[in-house]
C-alpha cells in the first residue's frame, strides 16, 4: 500500500481527531506529502527519505518553517497509525528533530488606537462585538457561537463552552459542507469568568433590541451581512443643486426620486441606492425565515445556520482599522492579543490571565509579558544617557576627544602608539 492509498483509505478516515483537525491534516497531505512521497510504499519508506523531505525538499519549495513542522506532525501521526496497524515496524519521524519556527511579534493596539477604532464602528452590533472581543479575549471560533444563555447577568458571568468551525463536505460528519459546533472551546476546557457591569448592560440592550431568544446567536450573519461597514460620506456632493423633473418635481440628492427617477449617479445617490438594496434584501430574508422558507444564507450554506462569516466581519474591521491608523497586519485576532496585554500591563496575575484566555500553559501567557518589555524605553534611555554623559565629559577633555562629523557622536581617539 502506498502512502497516498494509506492516507486516503485509513489515515484521513479513521485517525482519532476532530473533523476540523482532520481537514487540516488533509490539506497538508494533499499539498506537502503526496506530491513528493505519495507513490512510495508506506512499509518501505526509510527515515532518510522522510528526513530529506522535511529538511531539503519542502524548504527548497519555499515552504515556511511552520508548514514544515506541520508536515512533520502529520507524518508522525500517519507513521504511528501505520505502526499500530502493522503496516510498519517503526515510526521514524519520532527521531527527526526540526528547529523551532521563528516567533512573530504580537501586535497590540494602544488605548487611543482602540478608542479610534471603536469610534469608527458606528454600527452598534459591530461596536459591541469588538468590545466583547477585547474584554473577554474569546477566540473567533468562540465569539461567533455566543448566545444569550451563555451569560449570567445576575452574577456578571460569561460561560465559554463551545467552539464553531467551518468544515468542507469531505470531512463534515453529515457529508455536507457547513458549520460544526464542538461542545468545548478550542483548548478543551470550559471557561467561566466575570465581565463588567457595563458590558452586561450593553449585551442585555443588544438582546432586547433585536429580540433574541436564549438559544439564538448573539451575532448572527444576517445582523451584519446587509449593513454598511462605514457611514455614507458625500461631502463633495453637498453643493450640488436639486434635480427638477420635466413636470417640475424637485428631487434632493440622496433620495429615491433623484436616483431612480432622475438617474443621478452622484456619490450620495449611489450610496442611498446601496443602502436601500441592502435593507430590502435583509427584509426579504427576515420574511422568508418567518414563513419557514430557506433564506439566501441558508441556501448557500445548506445547513441552516447563520454564523458570522470571517469575510463579513472583515469589512467592518478593515475600515475601522484603517481609520484608526493601524497596520494591515492588525487582524481581528489581535483584539484578543490587545486585551490580554492590557491586563498584564495593569499587573493582573499571570495565572488569572491564563485561565481567562484559555491558554494551555503559563509559557504561552508569558509571551504577552514580553510585549511590555519591548515597549519599555528604560534601557534605550539609559544608553542615551551614556552618550549624554560622554558628551558632558568631552567638554573638559577636548585634547583626547574628537567628533565624527558624519555621525555627530563623540569617538575616543586611539592616541599615540
Amino acid at each position: 500500500m502506498t502512502i497516498s492509498e494509506f492516507c486516503e483509505q485509513r489515515f484521513l478516515r479513521y485517525h482519532a481527531v476532530s473533523p476540523s483537525t482532520r481537514q487540516e491534516y488533509g490539506y497538508v497531505v494533499k499539498n506537502h506529502v503526496v506530491p513528493y512521497v505519495g507513490h512510495l510504499r508506506i512499509s518501505e519508506v526509510s527515515r532518510e527519505t522522510f528526513f530529506n523531505l522535511l529538511t531539503k525538499v519542502l524548504p527548497a519549495e519555499e515552504a515556511s518553517q511552520v508548514t514544515v513542522r506541520a508536515a512533520r506532525r502529520v507524518l508522525s501521526a500517519m507513521c504511528q497509525m501505520a505502526f499500530d496497524e502493522g503496516y510498519r515496524s517503526n515510526n521514524p519521524i519520532r527521531s527527526i528533530r526540526l528547529p523551532q519556527a521563528p516567533t512573530k511579534p504580537i501586535l497590540v493596539a494602544s488605548h487611543d488606537q482602540w478608542r479610534r477604532l471603536e469610534e469608527t464602528l458606528t454600527y452598534p452590533p459591530a461596536r459591541l462585538y469588538a468590545r466583547l472581543n477585547v474584554t473577554t479575549w474569546a477566540r473567533r471560533c468562540e465569539m461567533i457561537g455566543f448566545r444569550p444563555c451563555d451569560f449570567d447577568f445576575g452574577h456578571q458571568m460569561l460561560n465559554i463552552t463551545r467552539s464553531t468551525v467551518y468544515v468542507t463536505a469531505k470531512y463534515h460528519p453529515s457529508g455536507k459542507a457547513g458549520w460544526l459546533t464542538k461542545p468545548h472551546p478550542k483548548n478543551g476546557d470550559w471557561r467561566r469568568f466575570t465581565i463588567s457591569k457595563q458590558m452586561c448592560q450593553a449585551v442585555q440592550t443588544h438582546i432586547e433590541e433585536y429580540g433574541l431568544g436564549p438559544d439564538d446567536l448573539l451575532f448572527p450573519q444576517w445582523m451584519f451581512a446587509y449593513v454598511r461597514s462605514t457611514p455614507i460620506l458625500a461631502d463633495d456632493d453637498e453643493s450640488l443643486p436639486p434635480l427638477v423633473s420635466k413636470t417640475g418635481v424637485v428631487h434632493e440628492h440622496g433620495t429615491m426620486g433623484a436616483r431612480y427617477a432622475m438617474h443621478c449617479h452622484c456619490a450620495k445617490c449611489k450610496a442611498y441606492a446601496a443602502d436601500y438594496q441592502r435593507h430590502w434584501r435583509r427584509e426579504q430574508s427576515v420574511q422568508r425565515a418567518s414563513k419557514g422558507e430557506l433564506t439566501k444564507a441558508n441556501t448557500w450554506r445548506r445547513d441552516g445556520s447563520e454564523f458570522l462569516m470571517a469575510d463579513v466581519w472583515a469589512r467592518f474591521w478593515n475600515s475601522a482599522r484603517d481609520a484608526a491608523g493601524l497596520p494591515e497586519s492588525f487582524t481581528p485576532y489581535n483584539a484578543r492579543h490587545t486585551g490580554i496585554s492590557w491586563a498584564i500591563d495593569k499587573g493582573v496575575d499571570l495565572q488569572k490571565v491564563r485561565q481567562r484566555a484559555g491558554h494551555g500553559s503559563l509559557e504561552v501567557t508569558s509571551r504577552y509579558a514580553a510585549i511590555l518589555d519591548e515597549r519599555d524605553t528604560s534601557l534605550a534611555d539609559a544608553l542615551e544617557a551614556i552618550f549624554d554623559s560622554s558628551s558632558h565629559t568631552a567638554s573638559h577633555h577636548e585634547n583626547t576627544t574628537e567628533f565624527d562629523d558624519a555621525a555627530g557622536l563623540p569617538s575616543i581617539s586611539a592616541g599615540g602608539g
